[in-house]
């Protein structure tokens, strides 16, 4: 008995036309191949299916009982098939879909609300369920459980798709009394103890690096904080100077009346990508998503 493994699908083609015609040379017309090749078509069909299927008269063929019970469910299939190769019209509105993205908390407090609201206005059925970035964020990517990545200043690693977003100008931001600030320099600001992100390491570091590379004594650390949206909170009539992200700073700025001062060496502006699945990069609704992170963060 012949099954799904053995049988070429493209016959299926073949048949439905002989059905529908009920004579070879028509149904040759109609799949656009010669006469002979589609009766040796029909011969392949009977050795399929261990039926005559078709019976020749005076009038063309006449379907055999086996033929008639195989068409009946032959379009059926045949349109079943037809909607799996089908691109269906994307559209955000009618998506009913949780999605999991994990990022950092400065982004998500202050560049994610615009862009959640304007996905809420096209995409009410999106649900966003949002978690903070881990050492074990790339295994969860791969895994599926974690959709996007939005990170500041990490390389995707192979497997994993990326995208800029857009850059932070990253400042120093100090108590408004700081005793730096009467002679704001290179030198004055290594005398101070700095406010270190616990996560990052050494070598991701640009200001240990900075004093690395230009022989300075390795900078003092006052302070460790998981996160960088903590800093702001802990500055307040203390001799500590954070590195943070201009959007971060401003929140120190507008709750705590915190200075800001830019970095006195030259450094690159810290860049917020995107990183995903190669798996997802064809996904309609991923790439919906991303080109609307991309166009609101722009």
């Amino acid at each position: 008995m012949n099954n799904i493994n053995n049988v070429d699908l493209n016959l299926l083609k073949s048949l439905q036309a002989l059905l529908t015609e009920q004579h070879v040379g028509k149904a040759a017309e109609r799949m656009n191949i010669s006469q002979s090749a589609m009766s040796h078509t029909l011969a392949r069909l009977r050795k399929t299916f261990d039926d005559p299927l078709f019976i020749r008269t005076s009038k063309g063929l006449e379907p055999t009982g086996k033929a008639l019970e195989i068409s009946d469910k032959l379009s059926i299939l045949l349109v079943e098939i037809d909607h799996l190769f089908e691109r269906s019209e994307f559209n955000p509105t009618n998506e009913q879909r949780q999605f999991s993205l994990q990022t950092h908390d400065f982004i998500s407090a202050t560049h994610l609300p615009k862009v959640f609201a304007d996905i809420r206005l096209k995409a009410p059925g999106i649900i966003f369920d949002i978690s903070t970035i881990t050492d074990n964020t790339y295994s969860q990517l791969e895994s599926g459980k974690v959709d996007l990545v939005i990170g500041a200043g990490i390389q995707a690693k192979s497997k994993f798709m990326q995208r800029g977003l857009c850059e932070e100008e990253l400042v120093c931001l100090v108590d408004k009394n700081h005793p730096a600030l009467s002679n704001w320099s290179i030198k004055t600001l290594f005398e101070f103890p700095h406010i270190k992100l616990s996560v990052l390491d050494e070598r991701d570091d640009p200001i240990s690096q900075y004093a690395k590379i230009n022989q300075i004594a390795p900078r003092k650390i006052g302070l460790h904080t998981q996160t960088l949206h903590m800093q702001p909170y802990v500055i307040s009539g203390t001799h500590l100077i954070a590195f943070v992200p201009k959007s971060v700073a401003d929140i120190g700025v507008k709750l705590f009346g915190l200075t800001i001062k830019p970095i006195p060496f030259g450094i690159p502006p810290l860049p917020i990508k995107a990183i995903w699945h190669e798996r997802n990069q064809h996904n309609p609704l991923h790439q919906w998503i991303r080109n609307t992170l991309a166009e609101s963060l722009d």
